[in-house]
């Protein structure tokens, strides 16, 4: 006998309106399904690739934007080693 246990997950999300002109909804819309997903999921997504990193804030300055600067890391030469036999 197979016993299969469900949890319950009450998931509270919030509504917020925008406002975009008829165009640009349109473009959103047809960028939404494209993607097979909801208006909402699409703009969710959209968010979270813009807010969510675990990238450094300057390293994806230099990414993005081709400025700012980072500090080059040593790079010793490899150790002369002995050749298999």
């Amino acid at each position: 006998m197979r016993i299969i246990y469900f949890d319950t997950y009450t998931w509270y999300m919030a509504q917020v309106t925008i406002y975009l002109p008829a165009d640009i909804l349109e473009l959103a819309r047809n960028c939404a399904n494209e993607r097979h997903l909801s208006l909402s999921a699409w703009v969710n997504g959209l968010i979270r690739d813009a807010t969510v990193t675990d990238w450094p804030r300057e390293f994806l300055d230099v990414v993005e934007f081709g400025g700012g600067d980072l500090e080059e890391p040593d790079d010793p030469l490899p150790e002369q080693v002995e050749p298999l036999s």
